[in-house]
């Protein structure tokens, strides 16, 4: 009898690690255990998109797409005032978007590089241990290997989770918590990759709230702003072939600005789309980096109107490679708005530490009347009104001249 325990004991004992080691070793991949009803709500920024200016991502799965591959996605973007709400469809295999309503496109687009960017290295065909030394060896910014990192216990808004970690070291640490039993990852924290300098952020997101609803869930339940939280009559700006374009040196002589902004002449109330470039006098093609900002409107005698930073609520704007591309609202009305655009210095992002670089450029954009629903003119109803009752009049008179029979 004990012979036959102490057999039983040494292969329990071979049998345990085994196992343990299995469940560790569980492969993972972005969108694993997704289902309809999941619903997600993320706080997210990437650097493509207003410089990682933050904002809130939130999408509910509701339905299978018709070939069973895919899922519709109820998706919702609250980007400061503007709130926009549309349809994106994610595959199966990898859930990148295969569709997106035009007004949440963009918004996609952010999810997909921030989200769901580990799909790059883990997808349904090709899911990943935790135990293997790489998951991509240039999965990372910057060309360096994705590798796990071991076991962590995280904290996000959306709750306290015992999570798998993965990332690379290139200058700084990079990370991306996952949590094995859910389909995306809870945290990111993620650095651009630069020659010099402190790395900004090339994105961070953070969990909200996670859950299951068949029904969509009340957060959901909101209606999106016109295209830019405006008028929906206003004309969406167009670099291509709508566009003023222009180059100046401060009035310190300090850096050479060049923007362009589109439309060429905006509606009050209208978004304004600005790209600007902060360069060097003695070499246009070279930037300064880490570029701490404002633009600026003012009065016919220079008294400042509104600061972009300060409705952000920001101290100022930050340009970390030396360009920034800002929409913006137009508030001043007609004729003209004079715009100011203030180079504040340099420095790490929240830390203006040189103002040597400081100095402004005016630029006048032409602004017009706000759009507005062209209104049926007066004599056209008078004239209306007018065949409208002979029509009455010449029909009635002809019934009263009917003869019976």
């Amino acid at each position: 009898m004990r012979k036959y325990f102490v057999l039983s004991l040494f292969a329990a004992l071979l049998i345990i690690p085994v196992g343990l080691q299995s469940a560790h070793a569980a492969p993972w991949y972005v969108g694993q255990g997704l289902k309809q009803g999941d619903y997600f709500k993320y706080n997210v920024c990437w650097i493509d998109w207003h410089n990682c200016t933050s904002l809130e991502i939130d999408f509910w799965v509701k339905s299978q797409t018709s070939d069973g591959n895919g899922w519709n996605l109820e998706f919702l973007a609250i980007d400061g005032k503007i709130v926009q709400k549309g349809i994106v469809t994610i595959g199966m295999v990898s859930p990148d978007p295969t569709y997106s309503d035009p007004n949440v496109s963009d918004y996609a687009s952010v999810y997909k590089n921030t989200i769901a960017w580990l799909d790059s290295c883990a997808t349904r065909d090709s899911p990943k241990d935790f135990d293997i030394p790489a998951w991509c060896r240039n999965g990372g910014v910057g060309g360096a290997p994705l590798v796990p990192e071991g076991e962590d216990d995280v904290t996000v808004q959306a709750g306290s989770y015992k999570a798998q970690k993965v990332g690379w070291h290139k200058g700084v640490e990079n990370t991306i918590w996952v949590v094995p039993g859910l389909p995306f990852p809870v945290k990111a924290q993620v650095y651009a990759d630069v020659t010099s300098g402190i790395p900004p952020s090339q994105y961070y997101f953070e969990l909200l709230k996670i859950g299951n609803s068949p029904t969509e869930p009340d957060f959901m339940n909101v209606t999106s702003t016109g295209g830019n939280g405006t008028n929906p009559l206003c004309p969406t700006p167009d670099m291509q072939t709508d566009a003023v374009h222009g180059t100046k040196t401060t009035d310190s002589g300090s850096a050479t600005i060049e923007y362009r902004y589109s439309p060429s002449v905006p509606p009050q109330g209208c978004p304004i789309e600005w790209r600007i470039s902060f360069e060097k006098n003695f070499d246009l093609t070279q930037k300064y980096s880490a570029i701490h900002y404002d633009i600026f409107t003012v009065d016919n005698n220079g008294v400042k109107l509104d600061s972009i930073a300060q409705d952000s609520g920001r101290n100022d704007l930050f340009a970390p490679i030396g360009e920034d591309d800002r929409t913006i609202i137009l508030k001043q009305p007609p004729p003209v708005t004079h715009f100011v655009i203030a180079i504040l210095g340099t420095g790490s992002e929240g830390s203006l530490s040189d103002t040597s670089l400081a100095g402004t450029v005016n630029v006048d954009v032409k602004t017009t009347e706000p759009p507005k629903v062209p209104e049926f003119p007066v004599t056209a109803l008078l004239i209306m009104a007018a065949v409208i009752a002979m029509g009455i009049f010449i029909t009635r008179f002809r019934t009263g001249l009917s003869i019976k029979f």
